[in-house]
């Protein structure tokens, strides 16, 4: 559950300066944006259904299914229909508090597929009280439209030494946009159907399928982008709203860039801290070492500064894997200092990561496609550089590969569809909203959650002093307990609520 960057090398590395003065390359502006009601195709004005069945598939045995019929494009009425995959578990108690509907991320993350996780993570109390209701988002798990898998670039990086920043982010833009400009031309009838600004006018025609007046809606990660853009458009339609590993109001792929500067050194020295000194040591030994050699595996394999450094950040995220982190740590600072050499098992640990949207015949655009309908700012390369640049040289030089990946995620591609508009002056609420937020969370930092939080009058900044991305239902007991009230009987927490970390 996060802002997933599917590309080769950090497909599971996600999210989230510059010199002054760096500028993004100019691109058309999105189209106005109209009022809702006249953006609305006739078709969708009749009233949704939904025929609910019981699940045929392992993560949703326990829910029931239906798909919902939206507009293919909610501005014109002659566009045709796509069927939007839906489950939900029913509350256990009679009356309910409502529905809950929550979106865990990505984009390209399915939430049928986690809505038993999901559902599982609520304190007992409010799953009982909640329809919980998932939905797979255009183009992603079982709904509708069906993208062909397209090849992205990987960039060509020197395994050792000094790196000519300006030099890879130009050959790896120009492997990006020409691999993206081919997923274009075989995507091309569906590519600009399929981002937000689609997709929050389906979660509000589910709401009528469901025959709520309003829902309480949980948005993780990219969820969060969601969730704000939802109570822009629709804020009378809220009866509820928590931001959890919250995007900036104002998201911009030269920003997503920039916030690596910072984030990923952040939360590793996080990490680090509630390691202690011996970690501390290991960790700073290995990257080290890895800037002037290899750990070698065997048959040719090695481990590099690239795999180990987006292998520790990915960790760093989420607190269940901090264990992990520790261990490996202490296995590569043994074969440092004893001139071992790193296991199999080992190797295949750090240098396998998920990747969500992959298979054997290539990699699905949907995280491209939405993002780059959202965001119509295009960086440049040497934007890209110095972004890169800074971060290496404020964390380790792995760290510049993320935030290069974070601004190549559009290389080429057009400005697709309309852009959600960015939140810039504050939206009232009848129920303001909670944004949760670690301080050292690497995929959605901290700072672009507190601009939303304030944004929204009223509002509650939740924070937690770890690394933890989405942090409600997990490892802390201060967070649920500011969140849980909320939901079930609407209390606001206080204006800013600081959470210590709890660790192990």
């Amino acid at each position: 559950m996060r802002r997933l960057l599917v590309v080769a090398l950090v497909s599971s590395v996600t999210l989230l300066g510059i010199p002054a003065g760096a500028t993004a390359q100019p691109v058309s502006e999105a189209p106005p944006q109209a009022d809702a009601r006249s953006e609305v195709s006739p078709r969708a004005e009749a009233q949704p259904t939904l025929r609910w069945r019981a699940c045929d598939v392992a993560e949703t045995l326990r829910a029931q299914c239906a798909h919902l019929t939206v507009p293919r494009d909610w501005a014109r009425a002659d566009s045709g229909t796509y069927r939007i995959a839906v489950a939900r578990i029913r509350a256990a108690v009679a009356p309910t508090r409502g529905v809950l509907l929550f979106n865990p991320g990505g984009p390209g993350v399915a939430g049928l597929d986690a809505l038993n996780f999901v559902h599982g993570r609520l304190p007992k109390v409010v799953r009982d009280s909640y329809d919980v209701v998932a939905f797979d988002p255009r183009a992603t798990g079982s709904s509708q439209p069906v993208l062909n898998n397209c090849r992205v670039a990987e960039p060509s990086l020197p395994a050792t030494g000094p790196v000519d920043w300006e030099a890879v982010t130009e050959d790896y833009v120009g492997e990006m946009s020409e691999a993206l400009q081919a997923c274009l031309a075989v995507n091309k009838t569906t590519a600009a159907s399929v981002g937000s600004w689609q997709v929050i006018r389906d979660i509000d025609q589910l709401r009528r399928a469901l025959g709520a007046e309003k829902i309480t809606f949980w948005g993780m990660s990219y969820g969060t982008t969601l969730g704000r853009a939802y109570a822009q458009q629709f804020p009378q339609r809220l009866q509820a709203l928590i931001l959890d590993g919250a995007i900036t109001p104002t998201p911009a792929i030269g920003d997503y860039a920039r916030e690596h500067i910072w984030d990923d050194a952040t939360a590793i020295q996080t990490m680090l801290g509630a390691f202690g000194a011996k970690s501390q040591r290991a960790y700073w030994t290995v990257m080290r070492f890895l800037e002037r050699g290899t750990l070698e595996v065997g048959n040719g394999r090695e481990l590099t500064r690239w795999s180990v450094t987006l292998y520790l950040t990915n960790g760093a995220a989420y607190q269940s894997h901090w264990d992990d982190m520790r261990a490996t740590l202490n296995v590569l600072y043994d074969a440092i200092r004893n001139s071992r050499t790193v296991t199999r098992e080992q190797y295949e640990r750090i240098t396998t990561r998920p990747e969500t949207g992959r298979s054997e015949d290539g990699s699905s655009p949907v995280f491209h496609f939405v993002n780059c309908s959202d965001m119509h700012d295009r960086p440049s390369v040497q934007v890209l550089a110095g972004a890169a640049e800074q971060a290496a040289k404020v964390g380790v030089t792995g760290m510049g590969l993320i935030s290069l990946n974070e601004g190549i995620q559009c290389a080429g591609l057009p400005a697709l569809g309309r852009s959600v508009p960015p939140l810039t002056t504050p939206l009232r609420l009848a129920t303001p909203p909670i944004v949760i937020n670690s301080v050292g969370d690497n995929r959605t930092p901290w700072l672009g959650a507190r601009a939303t939080a304030n944004l929204f009058t009223g509002s509650s900044m939740v924070t937690y002093a770890g690394t933890q991305h989405v942090t409600y239902g997990g490892p802390s007991r201060c967070v649920n307990a500011a969140v849980t009230p909320y939901l079930l009987y609407g209390t606001v927490p206080a204006r800013s609520v600081a959470c210590p970390l709890e660790y192990p």
